[in-house]
């Protein structure tokens, strides 16, 4: 007698679900993926020097080519501008009285004091001559704003020496510094010429010669950028 078919259990399928097969290459013949050629210790250390090439060319680049100011002073003008500013520090050390205090009188007549020594300097630096007219151009445009801050300073004491004289007890007196864009003071563009022919002419930094102090102690130190 045949056995009769047995019943499959709930969720049991009736048959197993058929293998699949890739599909055959045009061609007839079974397709490989082609192994992966793996990258060499050797190729990785190239690469990396060739990347670290092209960063120190364009730091090169920009040093010696896309840094340099048509403004830039030459080495004999830069040198004697430099020495009048040396010399216009060591006349500001030895003024008396570094931070003056009290009424308007005495801070008045220190600010007078260090814009003969700024003001001599300007006169010393006004005899320099570069030969190329660009850079000339802009050692006049410099040190028409060294006068502009000069005159800005004068009248500044002016009003502290008026303020000693003064019967209101709740004046005061507020230094305005002359823009280059009504916005932005001189002396940062003035230290931006500066910078231009760096370390040459470090020594004429705003700060060296302390030109935006016009009250509290001052501190004539070296500066470079």
């Amino acid at each position: 007698m045949p056995d009769e078919p047995q019943e499959r259990e709930s969720g049991e399928t009736g048959e197993s679900s058929p293998p699949t097969f890739e599909p055959p290459h045009p061609n007839g013949a079974v397709h490989h993926d082609p192994p992966r050629r793996k990258h060499a210790p050797w190729e990785f250390t190239i690469l990396a020097l060739f990347v670290l090439l092209v960063c120190v060319g364009i730091i090169l680049g920009w040093t010696l080519v896309g840094s340099h100011s048509p403004e830039k002073l030459d080495a004999q003008s830069a040198a004697a501008v430099a020495a009048a500013c040396n010399r216009a520090q060591a006349k500001l050390k030895a003024l008396p009285d570094p931070d003056p205090r009290g009424n308007g009188t005495e801070r008045a007549a220190r600010v007078r004091a260090e814009n003969v020594a700024l003001q001599a300097m300007v006169a010393e630096i006004a005899t320099v001559h570069p030969k190329a007219s660009t850079p000339a151009a802009g050692l006049a445009g410099w040190t028409k704003d060294w006068s502009r801050m000069i005159d800005a300073r004068a009248q500044y004491a002016q009003s502290l020496a008026a303020l000693a004289h003064s019967t209101n007890p709740n004046a005061k007196v507020r230094f305005i510094y002359p823009a280059s864009n009504a916005i932005t003071p001189i002396t940062s563009n003035m230290d931006d010429y500066v910078r231009e022919s760096t370390p040459r002419l470090d020594a004429c930094f705003t700060a060296a010669l302390q030109l935006e102090v016009v009250e509290g102690p001052r501190a004539y130190e070296k500066v470079t950028s």
